[in-house]
């Protein structure tokens, strides 16, 4: 399988993050385009921090195929919360076709306070600012914890998750509390046309991508047809993660148009 034929054009949120850089590093390779958003001092300061980090980022052969030709990467300092930073990139770069979402709590206290609110603050702008500029399809890396259909969704892990009882009970702290808050904003935006993907993987690993996973949209179930848990580890890399978002995300309109509207499970399968 050769590199996509079309070519997109990715904004990504929090392009700093672990996740984002395989994400990003991955897409530019296959020839996409990516504006990055990412901490820092001033543009020119997020470009370099963008080019060491992806410098630094390994990629497990085997990956998605290259473009003989790289993508383009651009890279601002902007404030995640205000929808002026989405109107105005939006705006000036008419080539954005895709938004991907990598924000995420990095500390105990971004976890347990309340007031934050990182996800729901940044989907909040983005919509607005989509608003006020164009709607572009989103793509949403959020994380395991919660079942159904998104805006329907209620808190609850996996059923293959050891002491899940116990584990449930830590989902009410904050930063859960917001990311299915997030969920709801999407699909209330999705009348006015916003078309998003929501994945929820399992935990999150460091290791290389092992290309062993599967998927199942909106509830987990031991004896899912599309994902039996049974067969099912409650783990799955990063890098994993950021493959199968581009892949989604690049797939042609008739079969990516299923995808929309929908909160999709990915975890490593048992050998």
């Amino acid at each position: 399988m050769g590199p996509p034929k079309t070519r997109h054009h990715f904004l990504v949120i929090a392009a700093a993050s672990r996740g984002a850089r395989f994400f990003v590093k991955k897409a530019l390779q296959q020839g996409h385009s990516v504006t990055a958003i990412c901490r820092a001092l001033d543009d020119a300061d997020a470009l370099a921090r963008m080019q060491a980090l992806l410098d630094k980022t390994p990629l497990t052969h085997g990956c998605l195929p290259s473009a003989d030709t790289p993508g383009i990467i651009q890279a601002f300092d902007r404030n995640i919360f205000d929808p002026e930073s989405y109107q105005m990139l939006l705006n000036q770069d008419t080539l954005i076709d895709r938004v991907c979402f990598f924000v995420g709590a990095t500390s105990l206290g971004q976890l347990l306070r309340g007031d934050i609110r990182l996800c729901s603050r940044t989907i909040q702008a983005l919509i607005t600012g989509m608003i006020n500029s164009r709607w572009i399809e989103f793509y949403y890396h959020g994380s395991s914890g919660t079942e159904g259909i998104p805006g329907k969704n209620k808190p609850r892990l996996p059923d293959n998750f050891h002491l899940q009882w116990l584990l449930n009970l830590g989902l009410k702290i904050p930063a859960a509390q917001d990311c299915f808050k997030s969920e709801g904003l999407l699909a209330e935006a999705s009348g006015s046309g916003m078309k998003f993907v929501v994945f929820r993987p399992a935990w999150l690993t460091n290791g290389a991508a092992g290309r062993s996973y599967g998927y199942c949209f909106d509830t987990t179930g031991w004896d899912n047809e599309k994902l039996p848990l049974r067969n099912a580890k409650m783990t799955i890399s990063r890098e994993d993660v950021a493959e199968e978002i581009l892949r989604v995300s690049t797939l042609p309109d008739s079969e990516r148009e299923m995808w929309f509207g929908h909160g999709v499970y990915l975890v490593d399968m048992k050998k």
